[in-house]
């Protein structure tokens, strides 16, 4: 029989043999009087904390309307609770009642004895070849939507130039802050001929004055560590060049820039908001300039808004997915729907460059290995931004609780959790997580360090530069461990150098 038919008879019949299991044990179950849709209506709200109808409606890959009239229908049989959030009418929140968290976790332990008995007989050489060719065949089918603009045949790691700045390997080092990349990560980066980035965030955490001295301590460490880093890449003509990632929602952003350039960046990307005031500031073309966007929209009034106002386009763009880590350039009720439009998105941005005379396109979150880079270079990026692999590097700035705690951490330990300033951040679940998310506790704020501007400290359940400080000097468990979706597949502590070697492998 000809193998693709063959393939289509399986799958239809495991697609209906499936749908009967369910059926049946739908009607065994002690919630018998719900259907399918239902049943997976209750696994989209999920046992976690409230969610918007958007939120839930984006997951399902239905309109709010027709959510509303499920949902209406589970309220009265007691499964989901609903209301409206008292800061805005308009948005209507909705969460599983106990009788609906014991339906999904039955029908949740169905499943799972499900393909447990269906792998059984399975080696596990064979259980491992199987997950790895179901996994190609559902990415195959969630980017039909999304055409390829490369081809997959002559994809590899091209340098690149921002006009006369040259990038010998097309990798940049995410910009991870408070503490995570200063200059010992971005000197060794940029040996490699990649982008080295030092962040801005709050870079004077451990100067002896930072607490009375807040920007006077962060400009000195800006400073220091650009310098650190140009030196450590002095005399190599293969290096890549030092950049400074600065967020545009960060108070004194003006003079953090400047103090930026004044000591030799040469490169300032910066995103947190749309960083249209950046060219103003910068005042020099010699300086790249390099705003991160999470959208098509986005990019495209950058670019307007830079070329009214300053003469200038930007010298490349940073799209980072919604896989990133730290703060995200999405609502948490838009994450799922992002990650399946990602590679469209970037297709998208692709697009909005295409007028521009050299402007590459430059793309991050989820970013970890090889095979990650060409396939998103496959749809248009012309370079990859990595942050998460160089955590776990013997080179990272950060202390050894921190990086083991990427190593130690499975995938259900990462989470997402609410910013002072009301952005979703990804994170390391640990105590301080528990204390801020399930047990609603508040941190006293006894003092304001200026970071964000967005943030009113008599309203922040907790100061984010304390709890990143904690977690810069060392506690990782009671601090906040910023990490990104994939942080879970760390498993060692690598060097900068075996990275570069794995991803120019087969060049």
């Amino acid at each position: 029989m000809d193998t693709v038919k063959k393939i289509n008879e399986i799958l239809v019949s495991l697609f209906n043999s499936v749908l009967k299991m369910e059926e049946r044990a739908l009607q065994d179950s002690t919630s018998p009087n719900l259907s399918i849709t239902e049943i997976h209506t209750l696994e989209a709200i999920g046992a976690g904390k409230p969610k918007t109808m958007t939120q839930v409606a984006g997951t399902l890959k239905i309109s709010v309307g027709t959510l509303t009239v499920a949902i209406s229908k589970l309220v009265k049989k007691g499964y989901v609770e609903r209301s409206r959030v008292s800061e805005d009418r308009r948005v209507v929140k909705i969460w599983l009642t106990e009788e609906g968290k014991a339906t999904v976790t039955e029908h949740q332990k169905f499943h799972e004895a499900m393909v447990r008995d269906a792998i059984s007989d399975l080696s596990e050489e064979d259980t491992a070849r199987f997950m790895q060719s179901i996994e190609t065949i559902n990415q195959f089918f969630l980017m039909q939507k999304t055409k390829h603009l490369k081809s997959n045949n002559s994809l590899e790691l091209k340098p690149i130039n921002l006009g006369e700045l040259k990038i010998p390997v097309p990798i940049f080092q995410g910009g991870m802050g408070i503490g995570v990349s200063m200059s010992r990560l971005a000197g060794a980066v940029a040996n490699c001929g990649g982008v080295g980035v030092i962040s801005g965030a709050q870079s004077g955490y451990s100067e002896p004055d930072f607490e009375k001295a807040v920007v006077t301590a962060n400009i000195r460490a800006i400073k220091r560590n650009i310098k650190e880093a140009l030196a450590a890449v002095a005399g190599n003509s293969e290096a890549g060049p030092i950049g400074v990632n600065i967020m545009c929602a960060q108070k004194n952003y003006e003079e953090y820039v400047t103090a930026a350039i004044e000591a030799g960046a040469q490169i300032i990307i910066s995103g947190a908001g749309l960083p249209t005031a950046l060219p103003g500031i910068s005042k020099t073309e010699n300086v790249k300039l390099i705003p991160i966007v999470s959208s098509a929209r986005a990019t495209g009034l950058i670019i307007k808004s830079w070329a009214k106002k300053h003469n200038r386009v930007p010298d490349a763009v940073i799209f980072e997915g919604p896989l990133a880590g730290g703060h995200l350039g999405f609502k948490e009720e838009q994450l799922d729907l992002a990650q399946e439009n990602f590679y469209k998105t970037i297709t998208e941005i692709k697009a909005e460059l295409q007028n521009l005379p050299n402007c590459p396109l430059i793309v991050g979150g989820g970013i970890f290995t090889k095979a990650d880079a060409l396939k998103a270079m496959s749809y248009g990026a012309d370079g990859v931004q990595i942050g998460t692999r160089f955590v776990t590097t013997v080179e990272c700035d950060a202390p050894m609780e921190f990086k083991q705690a990427y190593i130690n951490c499975k995938e259900q330990d990462i989470l997402i959790i609410k910013s002072p300033v009301g952005m979703p951040g990804r994170a390391i679940k640990n105590s301080f997580s528990n204390k801020i998310t399930n047990e609603g506790q508040r941190e006293t704020i006894k003092k304001c360090n200026g970071c964000l501007i967005p943030c009113n400290p008599a309203e922040a359940p907790y100061c984010i530069t304390e709890a990143l400080v904690r977690a810069a000097r060392g506690d990782a468990d009671k601090g906040l461990v910023f990490c990104g979706a994939n942080a879970y597949k760390c498993d060692k502590i690598e060097r900068v150098e075996d990275i570069f070697k794995e991803f120019m492998a087969g060049n």
